[in-house]
């Protein structure tokens, strides 16, 4: 099931099409538009496309910091299941 989401964006009304939960579309309008709302704070943005390029750069930052976080405690989690399972391995001899 589709629902249509009304949401606003800098001030910009948008109707997204939405195939999961429409509360969560809203949540993310209303942390896009924080986001915006940081950036004009901190930096000056003197035009929207300006300010779409900031915020874009700062949330791409952000996955990618996070992605890496993600990596990291993958790599540990692999690390000791490969750990334990040597140690149960060795149990039967």
């Amino acid at each position: 099931m589709t629902d249509t989401v009304n949401v606003s964006i800098l001030g910009h009304e948008y109707k997204v099409k939405s195939g999961g939960d429409p509360e969560r579309v809203r949540s993310l309008s209303i942390y896009i538009n924080e986001r915006f709302k940081e950036v004009q704070v901190h930096r000056n943005a003197v035009s929207t496309m300006e300010l779409v390029t900031l915020v874009m750069l700062n949330m791409a930052d952000e996955i990618f910091c996070l992605k890496s976080q993600q990596d990291k405690h993958r790599q540990k989690v692999t690390a000791r299941i490969e750990e334990l399972v040597e140690r149960i391995g060795n149990l039967g001899e």
